[in-house]
């Protein structure tokens, strides 16, 4: 009886410590905005939705155009594809992404090494 309960309470101890590995994101889902003095309204942008894995990304709310896709999360990589072109972000953190690859697309091309920091207000 004893040998039968120390096998349930170590299953239960294994189970626990299992349970504990998250499979959470390091990304939030959600606008980040570039650093820097930009004029209000002309803030590039990249919003993501984790519940599908899609993003914009655009210079700006007052511009119409913005870059539309998916995404995939690679380690402390974001990448970013669209149909004509793929933008890689390095993850600093759940709120910080930096551009490294701005994926030579013909109409957005924003600034390799820009800083995109999330935020819950508009700009």
């Amino acid at each position: 009886m004893k040998r039968i309960l120390c096998c349930l309470i170590c299953l239960v101890i294994l189970f626990l410590f299992v349970g504990c590995n998250s499979n959470t994101t390091p990304v939030l889902s959600g606008v980040y905005y570039a650093e820097g003095d930009y004029k209000e309204g002309l803030t590039p942008y990249v919003s993501l939705s984790l519940d599908d894995n899609t993003f914009s990304m655009g210079a700006g709310s007052l511009f119409s155009f913005a870059v539309n896709g998916s995404f995939v999360i690679e380690k402390d990589t974001l990448v970013a594809t669209t149909q004509s072109a793929t933008f890689v972000f390095d993850i600093t953190d759940s709120n910080t992404l930096v551009l490294v690859d701005n994926g030579d697309n013909e109409f957005f091309q924003p600034a390799e090494n820009s800083e995109f920091v999330y935020s819950e207000n508009l700009k």
